[in-house]
């Protein structure tokens, strides 16, 4: 009779290992889980401190924090092993046990070097050794000190090498880890590199706190929601509501309404501690590592729909509102304004496309002439610098240009009828601009908006050709004070058409660089002064009126 073997849920740890690993993909994932880590194991009291080094060769993370015993090591180690911090009782980032592995993400080995209460412990780890557990055995760590006594502080430093990456991109690091230090209760000053992690919130213009009714209580518990509007469009990173439990960010949503107008201006958050605090047999996350709470959880799904209402109810009232303002009187009269700067600015784009398509067909026919060869003494073409291998079309077309004049000429004025030489002049610089109609369609356009009084004075969205005009800065608001609050008042209308001028021509050289490629910096520097000096020449007589 045979003994019946009972079945055991076992698993491949290599592989565990390794495929929890590939969670973290990217290098700020890598970094910040490990910063993460150091901020949960902060001493109450001092401010955190840890410094990240990024080279070319290797990662190194350093922090103050409690640092870790040998047997706090060992649990570190342990695959989906419970959290001891979390143990302890602490509310800490640390829920799947999976953070350890995130170097093997990018790398091949990691180095952990800790010291607590004078004991110091350092092992390593490499991806060969991993590999080697192919029937899913533990695999060893290697010890490289063992509770060796030292006099330094306590704290962490975490060494990852061998880089699987050709290029760290720094600058993306520091993007990621500002923007989630800003959801972390921790203080902490985070270096990389030297550079310090700050965080700037969003400029906003409205703030408001929702509290949920009765029957959403009941499940999510009595939160506060905290939203606020930002004057400008946010980006996919900085939108949304962050949604925090006892501190810890766990999601940032917009709960459905993301393709909404105006929807990309709202930010904000929400502390929901029961998300910690309850159990449920569909969890509220999970360990994708993607960020995201799980929509099979019923606090979760409630939650979700209870903002999806209240942030609908806020930006549906905020679109009313600006409708409203843009139809005022003063919104008007401002767009009457902005109607005036870019009617000027237009012409004077027209008159450099002009001068520029000209100056190229001069370049193609004249070979290596001096400007002087090229041009008359009143600066126009000289006759015999056009292509002479004129196409018999075009031939054709200064001849009827020429019969027309001629016909509309009173026979009895001679004096008045254009000449043999203006004509072909004429006509040569008809054929750069024959499409003058087409050509001189709207290209940049000015809008006024109020911007905070933190940010710039102007700003230009090159993909709409747009320059865009900030009533809030205080040099603007100033001239609107001091003209008695009138957008007509010449102090107001001076430093606004200053303002356009100058982003206008900083924006000029790059529509030289998109139709020339040979155009140089310095060229565009020279360019940037001339604009400004020739358009707010223009702007003077406009101001006349």
């Amino acid at each position: 009779m045979s003994i019946r073997q009972n079945i055991e849920v076992t698993s491949h740890v290599a592989r565990d290992f390794l495929q929890n690993a590939a969670y973290f993909n990217t290098m700020p994932k890598v970094v910040w889980e490990y910063v993460a880590n150091s901020l949960d194991a902060a001493k109450e009291g001092p401010i955190a401190v840890i410094a990240i080094e990024i080279t070319s060769h290797e990662v190194r993370i350093s922090d103050n924090s409690r640092g870790m015993s040998r047997k706090e090591l060992s649990k570190f180690f342990q695959m989906h092993g419970e959290n001891i911090l979390r143990k302890q009782g602490r509310k800490v980032r640390g829920r799947f046990g999976t953070g350890k592995c995130a170097a093997f993400g990018l790398a091949n080995s990691l180095r952990i070097d800790t010291i607590q209460s004078g004991s110091r412990n350092v092992v390593e780890l490499h991806r060969k050794d991993i590999e080697r557990a192919q029937s899913g055995e533990p695999f060893s760590v290697k010890d490289v000190e063992v509770n060796q006594q030292t006099h330094e502080d306590d704290g962490t430093i975490i060494i990852i090498q061998e880089l699987n990456v050709k290029r760290s991109n720094v600058d993306n690091v520091i993007s990621y880890l500002e923007r989630h230090l800003s959801r972390y209760r921790t203080r902490a000053r985070v270096t990389v590199n030297g550079h310090v992690c700050k965080f700037k919130e969003p400029p906003f213009i409205k703030e408001f706190t929702r509290f949920p009714q009765a029957d959403v209580v009941k499940h999510i518990g009595g939160v506060s929601l905290n939203v606020k509007i930002s004057p400008i469009p946010l980006d996919d990173e900085t939108r949304g509501i962050n949604i925090l439990s006892h501190g810890i960010w766990h999601e940032t949503t917009l709960a459905g309404i993301e393709r909404k107008e105006s929807a990309n201006h709202i930010f904000g958050q929400i502390d929901v501690p029961i998300l910690e605090d309850g159990e449920w047999p569909i969890p509220a996350f999970d360990n994708t590592r993607n960020n995201t709470l799980n929509r099979q959880n019923p606090v979760v799904v409630v939650l979700l729909g209870w903002l999806s209402k209240e942030l609908e109810d806020i930006r549906s009232d905020y679109v009313r509102q600006v409708y409203q303002e843009r139809k005022s009187e003063i919104q008007a009269k401002l767009e009457k304004e902005a109607e005036r700067i870019s009617n000027i600015l237009n012409q004077d784009f027209f008159q450099q496309e002009i001068e520029f398509e000209l100056a190229q067909r001069v370049s193609k026919r004249s070979g290596d002439k001096s400007v002087k060869e090229i041009l008359d003494s009143e600066g126009e073409l000289q006759l015999n610098m056009v292509n002479k291998q004129t196409s018999s079309e075009d031939s054709e077309k200064t001849t009827k240009n020429k019969e027309d004049i001629e016909q509309t000429s009173p026979e009895n004025n001679t004096k008045d009828r254009p000449t043999k030489q203006h004509i072909n002049k004429q006509s040569t610089k008809n054929s750069l601009i024959g499409k003058d109609e087409k050509m001189r369609k709207v290209v940049f356009s000015i809008e006024f908006e109020h911007y905070t009084v933190e940010q710039n004075r102007s700003r230009y969205d090159g993909a709409t050709k747009t320059i865009f005009i900030n009533l809030d800065h205080p040099q603007i608001a100033s001239a609107f004070e001091t003209g008695g609050n009138s957008t007509s008042s010449r102090q107001f209308r001076e430093i606004c058409y200053e303002a356009a001028a100058v982003e206008y021509a900083i924006a000029l050289p790059y529509e030289k660089l998109e139709k020339d490629e040979l155009y140089h910096a310095a060229d565009a520097l020279f360019d940037v002064r001339d604009t400004i000096d020739r358009v707010t020449k223009s702007f003077v007589q406009a101001l006349a009126h």
